[in-house]
């Protein structure tokens, strides 16, 4: 796993829970380090490992604990090199969604060595959609489902989403349907927080 995921979730957890925490997370799941460097790349399982722990640490399911982090990453400012690249997408949450096939090839370009799910999206009817996610980090779907939450807090949008996951091979090939009941106000994409106008 990328440094820069690893870093954002050490700093979830501080912001949220607190540095001790943090901490007893990174003993429970027996890690040297409880510092992780954004432009390094970590063992998969150590990111897992500390995911556990924090699970029982917390009491707290792992789709709600990461589900929670991808609502993080885009409504703070540790990441905001991650919200910028979604929001390069779009002034509206449509065209957010619709931008999203392309941001696997704009991240790799910025970070050659970031995991980056791969995305496509069907247009069902005005408002109605389904993206689909391949990623081969499973159970990471979640972390999506509260990234596209956050996002459409950020444009102003009100919408419904639907988190089918499915793993398929060794890697997530999940489903997310999307309701776009209100596109948003004008100007959100200026207006908002942590954002320059």
């Amino acid at each position: 796993m990328h440094g820069t995921i690893n870093r954002g979730l050490q700093g979830y957890v501080c912001e949220i829970f607190g540095a001790e925490t943090w901490e007893d997370a990174c003993a429970l799941a027996e890690l040297a380090n409880f510092n992780f460097e954004t432009m390094l790349s970590y063992d998969d399982v150590l990111t897992d490992r500390l995911i556990n722990a924090l699970t029982q640490l917390l009491g707290r399911e792992r789709a709600d604990l990461l589900e929670d982090f991808g609502t993080f990453v885009v409504s703070e400012n540790h990441l905001q090199s991650v919200r910028k690249l979604l929001r390069f997408g779009g002034e509206t949450y449509v065209e957010f969604l619709q931008s999203l096939e392309d941001v696997h090839d704009r991240a790799k370009i910025a970070l050659p060595d970031l995991d980056v799910p791969l995305f496509e999206l069907e247009t069902q009817s005005e408002g109605q959609f389904i993206l689909h996610y391949e990623f081969d980090k499973l159970g990471f779907g979640a972390v999506f489902l509260g990234l596209l939450r956050g996002m459409a807090d950020d444009y102003g949008a009100l919408i419904l989403i639907d988190h089918i996951p499915v793993a398929e091979n060794g890697k997530d090939v999940d489903r997310f349907e999307i309701s776009v009941l209100q596109l948003g106000w004008p100007d959100a994409v200026n207006n908002s927080a942590g954002m320059p106008a």
